[in-house]
């Protein structure tokens, strides 16, 4: 383990983390600059919009070639302090080898579905990551307003709702094509 001088705290590596044993209450663990942060298991509503999305992203990338999509993969963004981030859904433009732990390389769209108690704050921080990382896009996903938010680097932002589709720019695909209607997607 490697500690950090200003916080005196014992700081795990992403190796270290991989190492650690599944948290008895479920859930999805994170490490963040070098510290564990464990996440309750999400609900239904989570979960079906969830596999909502990597269906439909798998379903257009995987005919074109254009990479993998990926459920709570682990994605390496930074190193010394390390920060491994699991979003719920993901694409790679250009994936390694497929290997047994998470994957050194930042997602090219990260997908977060927000549950009712995630604070705004933290939503912030992980797009920030994100970003700051290399991912070409963030969408942050809200289920209670129907809508999706797709960040892009240098802090454009825009909010979409059941009246939009997003398209293969939302999502960084290099070809046209794409079309996700959001009130299918928020259709109970």
């Amino acid at each position: 383990m490697t500690s950090s001088p200003a916080s005196g705290k014992n700081l795990l590596t992403a190796e270290e983390f991989w190492e650690l044993p599944e948290s008895p209450e479920g859930g999805r663990m994170e490490l963040v600059a070098g510290e564990v942060s464990a996440e309750m298991p999400v609900g239904e509503r989570h979960a079906a919009l969830a596999a909502e999305l990597a269906a439909l992203l798998l379903g257009f990338v995987k005919p074109r070639h254009l990479g993998r999509v990926y459920v709570e993969l682990g994605h390496r963004l930074f190193s010394a302090p390390d920060t491994i981030r699991a979003p719920d859904v993901s694409f790679v433009a250009r994936p390694g080898p497929i290997v047994e732990r998470y994957v050194d390389v930042p997602p090219t769209l990260a997908v977060e579905i927000t549950s009712p108690d995630d604070r705004e704050s933290d939503v912030a921080l992980k797009v920030e990551e994100y970003l700051d990382a290399g991912t070409e896009r963030v969408w942050i996903v809200r289920p209670r307003n129907r809508t999706v938010t797709v960040h892009r680097p240098g802090s454009d932002s825009h909010t979409y709702g059941t009246r939009d589709a997003l398209s293969s720019a939302d999502a960084a695909f290099p070809v046209e094509g794409f079309e996700l209607s959001l009130e299918q997607l928020f259709a109970e």
